[in-house]
């Protein structure tokens, strides 16, 4: 029997080391495309279309690219929306179609890997936030983090409850440490 495609999801707050994850998992898995996304930066209720629009635009390339035998690794994806939203950061609830895109999600045809980053130790957030650009649509500080990784960890325990989701929860205050984990999660070699 063929494998199936990797299709893994990285999410995390601002600050928490996706970038640095990402880029490791990109680094080391063969045929990996990298795709970083930003969200709808639109938070009035007219930004709940836009972010519909982009996301099933999105599952339709996902689902192109089934055959292809390319792992797809996504830096945030519509958990973000859904974690944003309910961050109370927009104009509207993105719980509706989030729920029909984890339906979505569950019937693609690729072994999909939901990995939530998270700090132990909170306070890194400030050291790591002060070496970032920020996005003129979103404050990024400390609590913002702190209020986020709250909010992924309970989207990753809801996650956890589907069929073909495989959900890990990796801690990244020490980023060799969660380098070991990866390569134990996805079974990348030495």
């Amino acid at each position: 029997m063929k494998n199936k495609p990797k299709l893994i999801i990285v999410v995390g707050p601002h600050g928490v080391g996706k970038t640095y994850l990402t880029d490791y998992i990109r680094n080391n898995l063969e045929c990996c495309n990298l795709y970083r996304l930003s969200g709808q930066p639109d938070k009035t209720k007219e930004g709940l279309s836009k972010s519909i629009s982009m996301y099933e635009a999105l599952f339709s390339y996902i689902e192109n690219m089934a055959n292809m035998n390319m792992t797809l690794l996504f830096d945030s994806f519509f958990m973000t929306e859904e974690a944003m939203s309910n961050m109370k950061d927009k104009d509207y609830s993105f719980h509706e179609a989030y729920k029909k895109f984890i339906d979505k999600l569950n019937s693609l045809p690729y072994d999909i890997y939901y990995l939530n980053l998270y700090l132990e130790n909170t306070d890194l957030f400030q050291e790591r936030l002060t070496s970032r650009l920020h996005h003129a649509y979103y404050a990024m500080n400390k609590d913002n983090s702190i209020k986020l990784q709250t909010i992924y960890q309970n989207i990753s325990d809801e996650l956890k409850k589907q069929e073909h989701i495989k959900v890990f929860d990796i801690p990244m205050d020490s980023f060799e440490d969660a380098y070991r984990e990866i390569k134990r999660v996805l079974g990348i070699e030495d």
